[in-house]
């Protein structure tokens, strides 16, 4: 009759191996990230969407004329491995999810030269990140949820 005394003690190993297994699966974020070269050598803003952004960055006296995305594209994030992001200078940048809070994820965002710095991503907006310099000008990584389809 030792066998009922097995099965509870295995049940009891279960409940407690149960949320340090739910504890390490992996959190996931879907993240739209377009790389925006800015600079102050004509006027253009291509394509016209990035016109917010310019308006924003000439609110916080980011005197940039020019705005051009060289990429754009949806990656998911996740909390265990960085994922890359590949620049048009060569270099990388690296996104990794920190948390989730509500309707907020915390990222850390990895560049090339300057360190790392966490952000806030909620559903609405984005956040603008200076990942290094190209063709006389600064790009820019952008980060918003992407959009409802």
């Amino acid at each position: 009759m030792r066998m009922p005394a097995a099965l509870s003690t295995l049940a009891l190993l279960g409940l407690f191996l149960l949320p340090a297994a739910a504890q390490a699966q992996e959190e996931k974020l879907k993240v739209q990230v377009e790389v925006v070269l800015v600079s102050r050598k004509g006027t253009e803003v291509d394509p016209p969407q990035l016109q917010k952004m310019k308006e924003t960055f000439q609110r916080q006296n980011f005197n940039f004329t020019s705005f051009k995305r060289l990429s754009q594209q949806t990656l998911e994030v996740g909390s265990k491995d960085a994922t890359e992001v590949k620049l048009p200078n060569g270099a990388n940048a690296s996104l990794k999810l920190l948390r989730m809070q509500g309707d907020t994820a915390t990222l850390r965002v990895e560049v090339p030269q300057g360190g790392g710095m966490d952000v806030e991503l909620g559903r609405q907006g984005s956040v603008y990140q200076n990942v290094g310099k190209h063709v006389g000008g600064e790009l820019i990584l952008v980060l918003s949820s992407p959009p409802a389809k």
